[in-house]
Parts: structure tokens; C-alpha cells; sequence
């Protein structure tokens, strides 16, 4: 009934995104590597990070802004937003040992992520419906 719909309103269910699946998967998988080459140049104390934690993060947080950068709705770029964000969790978990300022940022910005997606989530309700006011005082026995 979707598609019959669809063709009769003659709509493109379909949302191009700006980079396309082929260059996005290529850039991932450059991210990837850049992270691992990246794991054995930066100085850290040794035992800070356990094996493969630091490209695992570093390529999380790289393929959450290649998301943000890389597709046109703002859902997309939500969704975007919270992987990156994610990837600086798994840096900042092991920062907690080093020092509570580290776990103090990265908790600071996980609230501060939940707070922007709420406050997105609150403007598309406020633009689809033109009050919050559910109406129970219509209702009847």
C-alpha cells in the first residue's frame, strides 16, 4: 500500500546523501587505517589504552563526523553526532584513571548530547503539531 502510495503522489522515498555508499565506505576504511597508523605514533603511557581501544575510538569518533559531514537530513546528522560522540566515550573511559577531569568532560558531554537531541526532538514535535494540548476534555462516556 506504501509503494501504491508513493507512485501516486509521485514521491522520492529515497534521500540522496551528499558522499556517495561507495565513498563513504572507502573513507571509512581510510579512517580506519589513518587510526591505526595513528595508535603507534602518538606518545602515551604505556597500558593506558588497552590493544586496539585507541583505533577503535579514534575510527568511531572519524566515521560519526564523516556521517554529520556526509548526509543531508538532520536525523542523519543526529545520528551522526551521537557515533562521534561515542567515539569520544571510548577515548575518555580510559582517561578516567588518568584523571577525573577526563571523565568529567566526557560525562559533560554525553549530557550535553542528550540534551540536543531532546531539544531536537522537542522542535519537530512543536513544527508537526500546532499544540501539546492532547484534548481529554473533548472526551465522552
Amino acid at each position: 500500500m506504501l509503494q501504491r502510495t508513493l507512485r501516486q503522489i509521485g514521491a522520492d522515498p529515497h534521500i540522496k546523501p551528499r558522499l556517495g555508499f561507495g565513498l563513504a565506505v572507502l573513507t571509512g576504511l581510510a579512517c580506519l587505517v589513518f587510526s591505526l597508523w595513528l595508535e603507534g605514533r602518538l606518545p602515551m603511557t604505556p597500558g593506558l589504552f588497552p590493544p586496539l581501544l585507541l583505533p577503535a575510538g579514534l575510527t568511531t569518533l572519524f566515521c560519526g563526523l564523516l556521517l554529520v559531514v556526509g548526509r543531508a537530513t538532520a536525523l542523519s546528522q543526529v545520528m551522526g553526532y551521537l557515533v562521534a560522540e561515542n567515539g569520544i566515550f571510548l577515548l575518555g573511559i580510559p582517561l578516567m584513571t588518568a584523571g577525573a577531569v577526563w571523565f568529567e568532560l566526557t560525562l559533560l558531554l554525553d549530557i550535553f548530547v542528550a540534551v540536543f537531541v531532546m531539544g531536537i526532538a522537542i522542535n519537530h514535535i512543536s513544527h508537526t503539531f500546532e499544540s501539546i494540548d492532547v484534548g481529554f476534555h473533548d472526551l465522552r462516556d
